[in-house]
């Protein structure tokens, strides 16, 4: 009854959507990866690769996603479920900074899921803002060449090899925050922690080291409300 209703609810959003005269790309009023395609009277409704955004500069004649900076996307919308692949693309594609906040030079260029790792000039930072590289003295991050070996809480790196699911020893070690199972220690060269989060909806898996649907957690199932929970198993998030 419950997935009956988020489906009436989607085509109920969708038929408020009429189609002008004009045959063209027309955005969705809230949701900025979302648009139509129009033609001849008949509505397509379309959703842009995770990351990207519906490029209103250039409707209604042409159908595109740009990246979000490039695009002016209405205070208050919102896009669909992220799909993240690893740590180092929060969404299948886009421009994000490093997993170590002191390295503020390097950043990913992720496309559909597969990350690659830039570097900018000397005397540049990475503005994920803009997507681009800027000097650094222009204040745009903080943090930068700062590096702790104990955070806060006292966590520290455990001197460990550590083997994702794939076969392949981690760069980075992984170890999972006991009070919060949404949240993880990050061990960037072995010796540098920082503590991140899964997207919403998922939860640290200390067996894979990847972030996972809570049902697969033991002591983690109620870690969200059952809706919250429901919504990351129809979007089939895997990280």
């Amino acid at each position: 009854m419950h997935s009956l209703a988020v489906l009436l609810f989607i085509g109920a959003a969708a038929a408020q959507f009429q189609c002008p005269a004009e045959d063209g790309f027309y955005p969705d009023n809230k949701q900025c990866d979302k648009y139509y395609d129009c033609y001849r009277g008949t509505m397509t409704e379309k959703v842009c690769p995770d990351g990207l955004v519906f490029d209103i500069a250039q409707a209604p004649k042409v159908e595109q996603c740009n990246y979000p900076f490039l695009v002016e996307c209405g205070e208050g919308s919102t896009l669909q479920i992220a799909q993240p692949s690893g740590i180092e693309c929060p969404r299948q594609n886009g421009y994000f900074e490093h997993e170590d906040p002191s390295n503020c030079a390097q950043y990913y260029e992720c496309t559909n899921g597969e990350a690659v790792l830039r570097t900018c000039a000397t005397g540049l930072v990475f503005d994920e803002f803009s997507g681009t590289c800027q000097w650094a003295s222009a204040g745009f991050r903080t943090g930068c060449g700062e590096r702790v070996e104990v955070l806060p809480d006292g966590f520290s790196c455990p001197n460990e090899t550590q083997v994702h699911t794939n076969g392949q020893a981690l760069d980075h070690t992984r170890h999972v925050k006991p009070s919060d199972c949404r949240f993880f220690y990050i061990c960037n060269e072995g010796k540098y922690p920082r503590e991140v989060g899964c997207p919403q909806g998922t939860v640290f898996n200390d067996n894979t080291l990847n972030c996972d649907d809570p049902r697969n957690v033991p002591g983690c199932e109620n870690y969200y409300p059952d809706d919250d929970v429901s919504a990351v198993a129809r979007a089939g998030i895997n990280i």
